[in-house]
């Protein structure tokens, strides 16, 4: 900036001075020596006390050249014995001398507010690297401060609110961990995954803005498979492997939900401010699972009977805890209400769906319904699609896929 501006600064100093001079010549003023004020001696002056002695002695030695040039274009003859006369010499050393006294003095000036300014500015920077050190520590004290009400109060009141929860239905423990967990840690998305045997993970509920696909591959995840083998882990992990990884595929936090050594989902914090990533959130995710895996463990094999065979009197129930997911944690679904002509076999309904979909069947009417969890219309025309190359006979009497 300084620079720039000492730049504008020698061409306006250079374009006055040629147009003083322009004026002197076609006026004949014979380097205004005569004429008091003296231009030059006015315009250097403004140069001293605007840009300080430097450019004050280059403004000067320029009007004094010029000021010679007029003398010797309009007296060539004697040419010498007028400059060194006292009335021609008095301009230049007037105000050589003035500009070097004033740019003096705006200099000292000048160079004190730089210095001022630059301490302004150190300041400014030392503010805002403290508030930002402010900002930090806050977070840190506020989060161990939630973490000492935790272990204070968080476990019995989690136990708390699991005993009002109804264990045969697995939708309601998923609903209540999630809201539990995104209280207490205060993590901006978190969601809850199961996995398959194949080691594929789907999505049971989600709270926050989405970062994870709603199912991929455990091994797409290094954070994940490192939290299915030693029960928990960070995205600090991505820092000390040398194994590739796809950052869609990483959250900032896993805890496996475990039962007698077995996985039977996560608990994945997929977006979190980088503080809260400590052991202490990573502690109390643990006890969290802990206490989902008994519930998870109990409630998976009700489902798989559920969803081997359920009698159909139980649709409208499952049907309102989906929708109530649904409404609070915007997972679409599709349902299905079918009828067939003849007694459709249990391994046969069972194909028609994913380990994680409920159906419903009356053998007396023969009619069945199924629920896909997590399932958009290309979910819902896939099954149709296999109810169809199953039997053409079957009547679809109603299907339709609900969204947020």
């Amino acid at each position: 900036m300084r620079e720039q501006k000492k730049i504008f600064g020698i061409i306006e100093i250079i374009l006055i001075n040629f147009l003083l001079f322009f004026l002197d010549i076609n006026l004949k003023y014979f380097g205004y020596v005569l004429i008091n004020p003296n231009p030059y001696f006015i315009f250097n002056l403004f140069v001293s006390i605007r840009y300080g002695i430097n450019l004050s002695l280059f403004s000067g030695i320029i009007s004094t050249i010029l000021t010679f040039i007029s003398i010797y274009l309009n007296s060539n003859n004697d040419f010498l014995n007028i400059i060194i006369t006292w009335e021609v010499l008095k301009i230049p050393l007037f105000t050589l001398s003035l500009g070097v006294i004033v740019g003096f003095f705006r200099d000292m000036y000048v160079q004190q507010i730089n210095i001022l300014s630059d301490k302004v500015e150190l300041l400014k920077n030392k503010i805002n690297l403290l508030e930002e050190d402010i900002r930090k520590y806050k977070n840190v004290t506020d989060d161990l401060e939630q973490k000492l009400v935790l272990e204070k109060k968080g476990v019995s009141l989690l136990v708390d609110r699991l005993k009002e929860i109804e264990y045969d239905n697995s939708e309601d423990i998923f609903n209540e961990a999630i809201d539990l967990i995104s209280d207490f840690i205060s993590a901006k998305t978190v969601s809850i995954y199961t996995l398959s045997k194949n080691n594929f993970l789907r999505l049971k509920v989600r709270k926050g803005e989405q970062f994870l696909p709603n199912s991929f591959d455990l091994e797409k995840s290094v954070v994940l498979s490192l939290a299915k083998e030693f029960g928990s882990a960070n995205t600090n992990v991505l820092f000390l492997t040398e194994s590739e990884y796809n950052f869609e595929y990483e959250p900032a936090m896993a805890v496996s939900i475990t039962e007698n050594k077995n996985v039977l989902g996560f608990i994945i914090v997929e977006v979190i401010d980088p503080e809260k990533i400590n052991k202490n959130t990573e502690i109390y995710l643990k006890i969290l699972a802990d206490w989902l895996s008994t519930l998870l463990y109990a409630s998976t094999e009700l489902t798989e009977k559920i969803n081997t065979v359920s009698v159909i009197e139980k649709f409208n129930d499952a049907l309102e805890k989906i929708e109530e997911r649904r409404i609070r944690f915007k997972i679409p679904y599709s349902v299905i209400i079918a009828k067939s002509p003849h007694k459709i076999s249990e391994e046969n309904l069972k194909s028609f769906i994913r380990d994680t979909d409920f159906i419903f069947y009356d053998e007396t009417s023969m009619e069945f319904r199924i629920i896909l969890t997590l399932s958009t219309d290309v979910g819902l025309h896939r099954v149709l699609e296999k109810i169809k190359n199953y039997d053409q006979n079957i009547e679809i009497l109603e299907a339709y896929t609900k969204y947020v």
